[in-house]
């Protein structure tokens, strides 16, 4: 810290977190310039947006693939079979089209809003208890990536406003995030929250967000292609890319730097 102090410019191979053989950089000038930028101007000018499916959580757990938001409420009991055959349905069908590279992102965008716009026509009409949400929530205990409450405890203490933008279900990141003790006075969720009509679910609200709304650069982890083929493709968009890392000891090694 007193070499950052006295104005020593910080390089890659001074922060042992992005020497991980899970770090991939594509412009190394460009992120330390980038890295340097930030100390450079602080903590008060300084946000936080975090996805939350298998980025926010992790991805998996012993071999086992996590649980998204969705995945989660489809486990609530009160939910009709039918639904939850609907619901898996509409992702098999969808999800092909997401991940399809012969698409347009355009294509993709008109895609992605017709699956929303009847996943949501699906959740109407049904009584629902809300309590279950935080049950299932306890039951299912998807875990947060390693050092996640280390980086939300020091955002708060810093006063550093997060926004965690996901384009899952708003109600199920919330719960996970209370049940963790993460949602902290800082954090905003923004995301599909479900809309009700007395005690019957009515679709959500407001205008949906989806993967390709939610982010302009938005590249959705994919269990259809290889990490190594699409690679490159991630390193094109992103400045920094993390491959099978359940952790965020990058995003905490950076964060000392800052704060």
């Amino acid at each position: 810290m007193k070499d950052i102090k006295a104005g020593k410019k910080i390089r890659i191979e001074d922060v042992k977190a992005l020497l991980s053989r899970a770090v991939h950089i594509k412009d190394k000038n460009h992120v330390e310039e980038m890295v340097n930028r930030i100390i450079s101007d602080g903590k008060d000018k300084l946000q936080i947006i975090l996805d939350f499916d298998q980025t926010l959580t992790k991805q998996h757990v012993n071999g086992n693939r996590c649980l998204t938001s969705f995945g989660i409420f489809g486990e609530c009991k009160q939910l009709p079979s039918s639904y939850k055959a609907d619901s898996s349905a509409l992702y098999r069908y969808y999800r092909a089209l997401e991940i399809d590279p012969k698409l347009t992102r355009e294509q993709k965008m008109e895609y992605m809003l017709e699956w929303y716009i009847k996943a949501q026509d699906l959740l109407r009409g049904y009584d629902f208890d809300c309590q279950e949400i935080h049950e299932v929530v306890a039951q299912t205990r998807v875990p947060l990536r390693d050092g996640s409450d280390m980086m939300l405890k020091a955002l708060d203490e810093a006063s550093i406003p997060v926004l965690v933008f996901s384009a899952g279900l708003g109600d199920i990141v919330s719960a996970i995030l209370k049940y963790h003790g993460a949602l902290r006075k800082n954090v905003q969720v923004i995301s599909n929250f479900l809309n009700w009509e007395g005690s019957q679910l009515n679709g959500f609200k407001g205008n949906v967000i989806h993967a390709y709304n939610k982010n302009e650069h938005a590249i959705e982890n994919s269990d259809y292609f290889q990490v190594d083929e699409c690679l490159e493709e991630y390193l094109n968009h992103f400045d920094i890319v993390l491959v099978d890392d359940q952790t965020m000891n990058v995003i905490n090694a950076l964060l000392q730097l800052i704060i």
